[in-house]
């Protein structure tokens, strides 16, 4: 009995091992077709900022349009809809605009209706405040789950992960900036944050702090580009 007990429990630990990775593996495409990284070969890299706007997103933007840099914002409905202003001057300088779902929820055991719903209403609000229809989807928490990838194919979707992060979350900007510049190469995607998921407080001024080291250090090795751009014409890595 104890033997069967043990290898049941072994089995289990094995099956939710796979689950989780299926999930959550940055790098996976298990459950569906994921951009991670673009070209190993070409010099290219693409910034991404999640959960916006954001009371930083001004500074951001100012930040990028002095280095002359384009980058890819996931934006959250329900921040569009604080802040639409910011989302207009996202778009009216040239930066490209995903889905991040309208709150932000953790997508596990949602069923495919509430995924929907999720993604159709971040939709909404986006283009109703910035007339632009976001292509790119990236999932809350970087955690996909079943079902997801049929209804970004239905929306003609794309969704996108990253293959670098700054963990702007719990670091200061000499850590970001630091965990950035030591892991990106060519074909990195890069994902910083300029907001907070709606109904969440925190403050992204790190964020800012260090992308202007971070801009100016990798421009001297790379070409910034939007994730579109990225993988226009290019298989993914």
């Amino acid at each position: 009995m104890f033997l069967w007990t043990l290898a049941f429990l072994l089995f289990l630990g094995a099956l939710a091992a796979i689950v989780y990775y299926a999930v959550a593996a940055p790098g996976t495409q298990w459950l569906g077709r994921t951009r991670v990284r673009g070209n190993p070969s070409a010099e290219i890299i693409a910034l991404t900022f999640d959960d916006g706007p954001g009371e930083a997103t001004p500074h951001v933007l100012e930040i990028l349009r002095k280095a002359g840099v384009r980058a890819t914002f996931f934006l959250c409905g329900q921040n569009v809809e604080r802040f639409p202003e910011h989302a207009r001057r996202i778009v009216a300088a040239g930066h490209e605009i995903g889905n991040h779902t309208h709150s932000h929820p953790y997508l596990l055991w949602k069923t495919p209706g509430k995924i929907a719903w999720a993604i159709d209403r971040a939709q909404e609000v986006i283009a109703s405040q910035t007339r632009y229809r976001p292509r790119l989807f990236r999932p809350p928490y970087g955690l996909r789950w079943f079902g997801l990838f049929s209804i970004l194919h239905r929306r003609e979707m794309t969704a996108v992960m990253w293959s670098v992060s700054g963990r702007d979350w719990r670091l200061p900007a000499t850590g970001i900036a630091e965990c950035i510049l030591r892991k990106t190469n060519a074909g990195s995607i890069i994902l910083l944050h300029d907001g907070c998921p709606p109904g969440k407080r925190g403050d992204r001024r790190q964020t800012a702090e260090a992308l202007e080291e971070i801009v100016r250090v990798l421009s001297e090795r790379y070409q910034f580009v939007t994730v579109s751009e990225m993988f226009s014409g290019a298989q993914q890595f």
